[in-house]
C-alpha cells in the first residue's frame, strides 16, 4: 500500500528568526503530498514529470522553481527515467524553507523588505517563477547551500529581491487572489485542517468552518473570496491530486485507492477524476508508467 494518510512535514530547526536551505534526492521522506506551516522555494534540478500544488496540476522539468505558501499541499512526481541502480534521482531537489515569523520581523525591520509582503501574500495560491529568474535565482539558491554569516544573510535578501522583481512569475493554484488576506493566520489554520483531514470520506465544510467558530455561510464567503474555489472543490482536488500520486508510485487497485483518498463510492471518484485530469485513473497510470508525457489538466 501507499502513504495514504495526509503527511505534515515537521520542520525539525525552528525556523521563526532564521531560514534553512537544503537538498535530498528523490523519493525523499516528504517528496509525496504534503504540508507545512513555512514558506518554501523549490527549486528542480533534474528529471522531469508530474507537480501538484493546491489545485493546480502541470508539468514540470529541470529548472522548474515554484514558492508555496504555509500549509498549501505540494508534490513533485518524476518520470522513472534519470534514476540511479538504486532507483533514485539524486539531488534533485534544493528547497528553502522560511517560518511566517521570520519573514514578519524582515518586514517590520526593514523598510526596504515592504515589496515582500506582496510576494509572500501570492504564495498562498502558489506561484510559478519564469525561466530567467528561476535560472538567477537557482545560481543564489546553490551559494547559499555552502554560504555562512554575512554572506548568507545577503545572498538571501538578493534571491527575495529576484523573485520579488519577477514580473513574468505566475499563480498557480487559485488564479491569483485580487485582495490581500484579512486574516492570513485564521485561513492558515483552516487549510492545516483540510490537509491534514482531506482523506477522511466524513469530512464536510461545515466541520472545518467550526474550527474557526464560523457560521458555514461566512466561512464560504472567506474561503471563496480568498481561494477562488469553494472548500467541497478544494477536497476534491486535494483527494484526486493525492490519487494520483498513489497511480504512479504503487501497484495499489483503484478501487482501494478512491477509498483511501476519501470517496465512499468508486463512481465518484472516476468522475471527479476524469473532470480534474482529463483521463481515466487506468488511463493516467498507464500514461506515467510508459514515462507518458500527456498533458494533464491544470485545474483551478
Amino acid at each position: 500500500m501507499g502513504q495514504t494518510k495526509p503527511v505534515l512535514e515537521v520542520i525539525e530547526a525552528p525556523l521563526e528568526r532564521t531560514f534553512r536551505v537544503y537538498s535530498h534526492d528523490y523519493p525523499f521522506a516528504y517528496s509525496g503530498w504534503h504540508h507545512h506551516p513555512e514558506y518554501e522555494l523549490h527549486l528542480i534540478r533534474r528529471s522531469s514529470g508530474q507537480f501538484y500544488v493546491g489545485t493546480y496540476a502541470g508539468e514540470f522539468g529541470p529548472g522548474n522553481l515554484v514558492m508555496t505558501g504555509p500549509n498549501l499541499p505540494h508534490m513533485w512526481v518524476s518520470d522513472g527515467f534519470d534514476r540511479d541502480g538504486e532507483g533514485r534521482i539524486r539531488d534533485r531537489d534544493l528547497v528553502l524553507q522560511m517560518g511566517a515569523g521570520f519573514a514578519e520581523r524582515c518586514m517590520a525591520e526593514f523598510s526596504d523588505c515592504s515589496g515582500l509582503s506582496a510576494l509572500l501574500d501570492a504564495t498562498r495560491a502558489g506561484i510559478e517563477f519564469s525561466p530567467s529568474a528561476a535560472a538567477e535565482a537557482a545560481s543564489l539558491m546553490e551559494a547559499l547551500l555552502r554560504a555562512d554569516g554575512f554572506e548568507r544573510i545577503a545572498l538571501f535578501f538578493k534571491l527575495m529581491r529576484v523573485l520579488e522583481q519577477d514580473g513574468n512569475r505566475r499563480s498557480l493554484s487559485l488564479k491569483g487572489m485580487e485582495h490581500q488576506c484579512a486574516q492570513p493566520r485564521r485561513l492558515e489554520r483552516m487549510l492545516a485542517y483540510i490537509a491534514a483531514n482531506f482523506n477522511r470520506p466524513g469530512l464536510t465544510c461545515r466541520e472545518v468552518a467550526a474550527t474557526e467558530g464560523m457560521g458555514l455561510p461566512a466561512f464560504s464567503r472567506l474561503f471563496e473570496r480568498h481561494l477562488r474555489c469553494s472548500c467541497a472543490e478544494y477536497i476534491n482536488h486535494l483527494r484526486i491530486y493525492k490519487a494520483c500520486q498513489l497511480l504512479s508510485e504503487t501497484e495499489v487497485m483503484v478501487t482501494s485507492i478512491a477509498m483511501d483518498v476519501g470517496y465512499e463510492t468508486l463512481s465518484t471518484f472516476n468522475r471527479n477524476f476524469l473532470r480534474l485530469i482529463g483521463r481515466t485513473p487506468s488511463a493516467f497510470r498507464a500514461e506515467r508508467r510508459a514515462g507518458g508525457r500527456g498533458k494533464t489538466r491544470a485545474a483551478a
